[in-house]
């Protein structure tokens, strides 16, 4: 529990185009210094804490196995992400090829909370991204089938807890097959934001937070079929009796509802990208 290998896939949709924009400003941050790398297709594997991030202090970004599509979540702030899935239009080599990227700002980057140098670092990327992969691309909204997140009838059934001091900050809710093929999400001091997100990759689509709950909360819940082990995956976290038991789950220990429906989405389509300039 708690790690990850890093492989990714991602779902394309039909597009239409509503307003196109450039992948940077002009009057955005950049990096000074910036190394991307193509990984070869026969490098191993890398196993990654569920709380990873390529986001370093001082306005650094760093990832040996960073993935355009989410690269491009990244820099836009994409929410409802299943590892690129609302990053649509590229072409193959880039949704297959990943990339090693060390970069970093010039000297004298300020000292800035996470948060904000986390914002910082997003609009460096974007400035990336167009620099180097020449992207542009537009935002949409399309309906699809999503799953609306909220309180049970009977009433919430988890207790908040004080929210993380800084510098600590809010864990994310880790989802992964245990051995014995049940599954498990757990987390301590999160969101109901960091609970849909989770849910969204668990479930296979966009979870919406109707809930209304702004605290913070410790998540543990484990879910197992009788043949949990051998059944089709339906998601890469299970088939249809898992997900079925993590939707009973929910609601049981947490008084959280999970419905399914349709809803707007945002995506971003991907109008033009090449393959990165050289170092």
């Amino acid at each position: 529990m708690g790690r990850l290998s890093v492989g990714f896939s991602t779902f394309l949709w039909a597009s239409g185009l509503i307003a196109q924009q450039p992948a940077a400003q002009s009057a955005e941050p950049r990096f000074e210094v910036v190394s991307i790398r193509a990984v070869p297709p026969n490098a191993p594997p890398v196993m990654r804490d569920f709380d990873f991030t390529p986001v370093l202090p001082g306005g650094q970004y760093v990832d040996s196995r960073a993935w355009l599509p989410v690269m491009i979540a990244f820099a836009y702030d994409m929410k409802n992400v299943n590892l690129g899935e609302q990053v649509v239009g590229l072409p193959k080599w880039a949704e297959n090829q990943v990339y090693k990227v060390a970069a970093k700002p010039a000297n004298g980057f300020p000292n800035l909370r996470p948060i904000e140098n986390q914002q910082q670092v997003r609009l460096m990327v974007r400035a990336m991204l167009a620099d180097r992969f020449h992207l542009l691309l537009h935002a949409e909204t399309r309906q699809r089938p999503v799953f609306k997140l909220e309180v049970a009838k009977a009433g919430v059934r988890i207790k908040e807890v004080d929210p993380p001091v800084f510098p600590a900050k809010e864990a994310p809710v880790g989802a992964a097959m245990e051995n014995d093929g049940g599954i498990r999400m757990v987390a301590s001091k999160s969101t109901m934001a960091g609970l849909t997100r989770a849910l969204g990759l668990v479930m296979g689509r966009p979870v919406v937070d109707e809930t209304g709950l702004k605290g913070y909360y410790d998540f543990d819940v484990r879910w197992r079929g009788p043949e949990a082990a051998g059944q089709a995956a339906d998601t890469q976290f299970g088939g249809a009796e898992l997900i079925g038991l993590l939707i009973s789950n929910l609601q049981n220990q947490f008084g959280l509802h999970l419905t399914s429906t349709t809803g707007p989405v945002e995506y971003w389509v991907v109008d033009h990208v090449e393959p990165p300039t050289d170092n």
